[in-house]
């Protein structure tokens, strides 16, 4: 990576790797100016390989790229940020007085924020977290502070997502400017970025994450390989709960790369079918190649750990319709 040090560009500090290309298609559509420098969070090693990955097919022009660091607290120029929920983000918010501040896409993290944002009473916290009192009042704090900068005209909010009208006319009121992309940068990029199967699903971190009980799940991921062969893109944060049982599947094929299915899959075709629990990737591909057919399967109630609050599964459905994994069928 090379050192920039760039008065006039806005600084993007991202944690992940789709924090990352939300700040490269920013970029890209001009919500960022004409010169970007990132900084990418220190030890998130799949953000370190995304980043190799885009630099060998070729970074958008203008773009800087830092080593790996900190949260610049006290930065005093202009910043794009890609977690609102993160605790460094919010000490931020606390420390630094940008003269103008964008939020990254990061997902369906997106949706949830601009609820903190525009509606009453959501904190800025991440739904299936109980924040201990401090950490609470930090989000408050935080949070406060982005309403005041909306007010102020001085947040935007760029994402690739469709946001409920609702949540759009309380932005607009709030000072909040939106603007969208749709993926134009990543889907001019060079190659033929294809599963190795006709059949890809896209592996969760709900049970690594003590979200759902781990058992259910498998016994899905071996139905749909008795079906024919199937590449099992694993998520970041899977652990030996699904990858060890699922290495034991005949006809699965566990791929781990560290790279985003956006950028490792955005060449599929239409004899590819994706399916998968609720997860960002299913909007995002549907945009990047619509060819290919995308399914993804509501999580059955029986499947959540009893602690997990409702809130939290709220935030975790289909967004078109809410279809039982038993109903594989549909896609064949």
């Amino acid at each position: 990576m090379r050192a920039a040090a760039d008065i006039g560009a806005v600084l993007a500090w991202v944690e992940s790797p789709f924090q990352f290309l939300g700040a490269l298609e920013a970029h890209s559509s001009g919500v960022l100016g004409e010169r970007l420098v990132v900084l990418p969070r220190h030890g998130v090693e799949p953000l370190a390989t995304t980043i190799a990955e885009l630099q060998r097919l070729g970074l958008p022009p203008r773009v800087s790229l830092l080593a790996p660091g900190p949260a610049p607290y006290r930065h005093s120029g202009p910043l794009a940020i890609g977690d609102a929920f993160s605790g460094a983000v919010h000490r931020m918010m606390l420390q630094s007085s940008p003269p103008a501040l964008v939020l990254l896409d990061d997902g369906r993290s997106t949706r949830r924020v601009m609820d903190a944002l525009v509606l009453p009473g959501v904190p800025l916290i991440r739904p299936h977290i109980t924040p201990s009192p401090p950490r609470a009042l930090l989000a408050r704090v935080a949070l406060g502070k982005l309403k005041r900068m909306a007010r102020r005209g001085r947040l935007r909010v760029v994402t690739a997502l469709d946001l409920p009208d609702t949540v759009i006319d309380g932005a607009t009121q709030s000072g909040i400017q939106i603007r969208k992309h749709d993926f134009a940068w990543l889907r001019g990029l060079p190659g033929d970025a294809q599963p190795s199967t006709d059949t890809v699903v896209l592996g969760t971190s709900l049970v690594a994450n003590d979200l759902i009980t781990a058992e259910p799940y498998l016994d899905w991921v071996r139905g749909i390989a008795k079906e024919g062969p199937v590449t099992y893109r694993a998520h970041r944060r899977e652990d030996q709960r699904t990858l060890g049982p699922l290495s034991l599947c005949p006809g699965l094929v566990i791929e781990t790369g560290q790279v985003p299915v956006e950028v490792s899959l955005r060449k599929m075709t239409s004899r590819n079918r994706v399916l998968t629990l609720p997860t960002t990737a299913v909007s995002t591909l549907r945009m990047i190649t619509p060819q290919a057919r995308i399914q993804e399967f509501a999580v059955p109630d029986c499947w959540w750990l009893p602690h997990v609050p409702l809130v939290a599964r709220r935030h975790l459905v289909p967004d078109r319709g809410q279809p039982h994994p038993s109903d594989i069928t549909q896609l064949s």
